[in-house]
């Protein structure tokens, strides 16, 4: 009798292979040398910095990134934060990646708050020409303290269909470029931090993968109370290894600036995001 079953496939054995790994790396602890730039905070002077570190700062080296609803806010809060460190301290090189405006909505956007001006500013429609991928390399190795990337889509879409890559290997790649200039591994020898928006599902769910969210020092969520709740727009950290997680900062955008409060405040305006 026929035994029931799917029949053995034919599996060839392979020799394994040994790759001759260098340890090197491995040291003690007390052994370990960072350059003391790698803890410099940058101060905007907003209620945010509070929120964001124990230091009442921005950390140097540190990965941020930022999620919410279309319309909610997340674009206005971060230009605000990052030109307010410009403003703040002019010594520090800051750079605005916008991959989601164009010149013409971002020129009436800074009519509105005249503080986004002092940013440096790089529009990637203008570069459709060249390869996403080799435009972005060569210009974070120009070395910046504080980089803004509006959205981390809409940048790994370029690089994907550019390159003909799949997801997983654009997200690879941008955490490599995070990491490297987190390592100060650029023409100017830049402790960079990023701070990174990205876009959720209709439901609110982040988009991407969980190495993205691994990734990142601290990860934050603007959202919007019920109405029954009272309303109030507020920036909560789920996630911060230098900082405060889960305190509510509320948050106002009105036509020309950002008012913030720690209790909820009363009848928004919503602003494009």
């Amino acid at each position: 009798m026929k035994k029931r079953g799917r029949p053995k496939k034919n599996v060839t054995e392979q020799e394994p292979v040994h790759v001759q790994i260098d340890f090197s790396q491995i040291t003690k602890l007390k052994d370990i040398v960072i350059d003391e730039r790698m803890f410099e905070q940058m101060k905007s002077g907003l209620a945010l910095d509070e929120l964001i570190s124990h230091e009442k700062g921005i950390p140097s080296a540190t990965n941020i990134m930022v999620i919410g609803d279309p319309g909610i806010g997340k674009t206005t809060l971060l230009l605000d934060l990052i030109a307010s460190v410009q403003l703040n301290d002019p010594s520090k090189k800051c750079l605005f990646i916008s991959g989601e405006m164009g010149k013409k909505q971002m020129f009436k956007y800074t009519q509105r708050f005249p503080q986004f001006g002092v940013l440096d500013t790089m529009f990637v429609s203008d570069f459709t020409d060249h390869n996403t991928k080799d435009v972005m390399e060569q210009v974070l190795n120009k070395g910046y303290d504080l980089v803004l990337i509006d959205s981390i889509a809409e940048v790994l879409e370029g690089v994907r269909n550019d390159n003909g890559w799949d997801r997983k290997v654009a997200e690879s790649w941008l955490v490599d470029e995070c990491v490297k200039n987190n390592k100060g591994e650029n023409t100017s020898n830049k402790f960079s931090t990023f701070l990174l928006i990205q876009q959720v599902t209709k439901g609110g769910v982040f988009v991407g993968s969980n190495k993205l969210k691994h990734m990142v020092d601290a990860a934050a969520e603007i959202r919007r109370e019920k109405e029954s709740s009272g309303g109030g727009t507020y920036i909560e950290f789920t996630k911060n290894r230098n900082g405060k997680v889960e305190n509510k900062l509320y948050f106002q955008l009105t036509g020309t600036q950002i008012v913030y409060s720690n209790v909820e405040v009363e009848e928004e305006e919503e602003v494009e995001d």
